[in-house]
């Protein structure tokens, strides 16, 4: 039986900005950060979090430079996108949209270094 979503690829450049990115400026978990024959595997992850990001490069057997700086389609919840957004803001982070009130939820975007675009997004249930 399936339990959980294990790991999403993203796709960047410079694996090591990208941590600096995700670790320290979104304040994510360093989980593995280890050579895998030719290859880097990074995951990264929200504390507590189960699912984890794996920064990859283009130059993996599945990668590819179409796949960096893409939309990603992967919600960040947070209990407070106000708090989130000006922490995030303050320390560097580029927003493409400032935080919405929408019917379903409190709903924001922002960018990697590498254009990688992610939701914010704080339900309302």
């Amino acid at each position: 039986m399936i339990t959980h979503i294990g790991t999403v690829d993203v796709f960047v450049r410079d694996q090591d900005a990208a941590v600096e990115f995700y670790v320290g400026k979104l304040g994510f978990d360093l989980r593995r950060d280890e050579s895998m024959g030719p290859m880097r595997w990074i995951e990264v992850a929200p504390p507590g979090a189960q699912t984890t990001i794996v920064i990859a490069t283009a130059d993996w057997p599945v990668g590819s430079e179409d796949k960096i700086g893409i939309f990603t389609d992967i919600q960040l919840i947070t209990d407070d996108i106000k708090a989130d957004y000006d922490r995030l803001k303050a320390a560097g982070v580029t927003f493409t949209t400032e935080p919405e009130d929408q019917s379903w939820a409190w709903h924001s975007a922002f960018v990697d270094p590498d254009g990688n675009e992610f939701f914010l997004i704080q339900p309302k249930n």
